[in-house]
């Protein structure tokens, strides 16, 4: 396996899981889609939350300056990539910081309290940073090339595949603070597994296992699996049994699981899709495949309560058979189903495209970045300012959760050097 593998798979994962639809289609709505879909999903929401943009400042005056925002904390502070550096950017001091380090073409990820950074170096080796040891070589690797996908919302386990060279990737799971990384077996009907999201005590591992093109057919199909305890992986299907896309995000027990188009699947076997919560967007490119292609899940909230996505949205909305959208911003709540950002007041017209959505882990922060109408990078933070009356009067199951444990090796925040211009 070429170190490109493991990456090409990563990227590719999202994107490519959203356009594959497995020969059973889920036609059922279970659980969430038996509520009316004439709610006023906007001005729940607004009622539960206020939505305040905050846009932040990125260099443009040369190409090397490009940032990629990847992962924010609980208190606004973000990580993200320059070139292949490091960068974080400091919201009290209004600054980025560059951390020199040659990291590959991969997101990096930042603690919930902002004391620790995880990333792979251009070697395909996993990296965590703090500002007390600097980059260290995560210890205990198994096999030769790995990627980190993604890390638990404890930030006590990061998740991923890695191979020898020539090998089929396997997906991973490791302890940050010491272990050894412990591989995930494959399916015996998988070519390559990637692992995409687990859960903070490290037992429970989701994500994708790729299964060769079927005849007639000219890419290959990313279905949903499960690990629990390093065991052989369990193919999640829907309520009806039938196959569904890749697993890409969980809560912080695992005990909901969301897919790259829209599922969800509870522990107690509920299962369903976003838009059948409580009505669609209105303005949601009408897919041939069923609205359910219209959503991608991007993150979720330590407790489940938000989900961050993407989707398909119709840029002539006066014409329905239109062939032409452009991916924007939504949010789910249960209270409210999805709702775009553009109807709870935020303009998203100056985006070309958006290849980034991160949720803080208390779910208080959305993270946008990709590129603006000029071709520039962008990035913005949507703060969702939760009303503590309406959150816990009656509706309890969507107060924001305790922040996660902190971890004590310095804060990031400490004496920010300004980026290199």
């Amino acid at each position: 396996m070429s170190r490109g593998t493991i990456w090409l798979m990563a990227s590719l994962l999202v994107v490519t899981a959203t356009a594959v639809r497995s020969a059973e289609t889920p036609q059922t709505p279970q659980a969430l889609s038996q509520q009316p879909t004439n709610f006023d999903g906007p001005r729940r929401f607004s009622h539960l939350y206020s939505a305040t943009w905050e846009e932040i400042p990125i260099p443009q005056e040369a190409l090397q300056n490009f940032i990629w925002a990847t992962s924010i904390t609980d208190d606004g502070t973000i990580a993200g990539k320059q070139g292949d550096a490091l960068v974080l950017w400091h919201p009290d001091a209004q600054v980025w910081e560059r951390v020199p380090r040659v990291l590959a073409p991969a997101a990096v990820f930042i603690s919930p309290d902002g004391s620790s950074i995880i990333a792979t170096d251009d070697t395909q080796s996993i990296l965590s940073w703090n500002r007390t040891d600097g980059w260290q070589t995560l210890a205990g690797s198994t096999v030769a090339l790995s990627g980190a996908y993604n890390v638990s919302r404890n930030f006590q386990f990061a998740v991923g595949n890695g191979a020898n060279q020539g090998e089929a990737s396997q997906g991973w799971v490791w302890a940050i603070d010491g272990g050894v990384q412990q591989m995930l077996p494959n399916p015996e009907w998988s070519t390559s597994v990637v692992a995409t999201a687990v859960s903070d005590d490290g037992n429970v591992v989701v994500g994708a296992a790729v299964r060769a093109p079927p005849p007639g057919e000219s890419y290959p199909e990313y279905l949903a699996v499960r690990w629990v305890s390093g065991g052989l992986p369990t193919q999640l299907r829907a309520a009806d049994g039938s196959e569904i896309p890749a697993a890409v995000a969980c809560n912080a027990d695992c005990s909901m699981v969301f897919g790259s188009n829209g599922w969800f699947l509870k522990n107690n076997g509920d299962f369903g899709f976003l838009f059948w919560s409580l009505g669609g967007i209105p303005d949601a490119y009408p897919d041939p495949y069923g609205p359910y292609a219209t959503y991608s899940i991007y993150d979720v909230s330590s407790d489940g309560s938000m989900v961050a996505g993407l989707y398909a949205q119709n840029m002539y909305p006066q014409n329905p058979n239109s062939e032409s959208s452009v991916q924007r911003p939504f949010l789910w709540t249960q209270a409210t189903g999805v709702v775009s950002l553009r109807s709870l007041g935020i303009d998203d017209r100056d985006w070309q495209f958006i290849d980034a959505m991160r949720l803080s882990p208390d779910g208080r922060r959305l993270l946008i970045a990709g590129v603006n109408q000029s071709n520039n990078p962008r990035a913005a933070v949507v703060h969702l300012t939760p009303n503590p009356v309406r959150l816990t009067g009656g509706h309890s199951r969507h107060a924001m959760p305790s922040p996660p444990r902190a971890n004590h090796n310095g804060s990031l925040r400490v004496g920010p050097i300004p980026m290199d211009q």
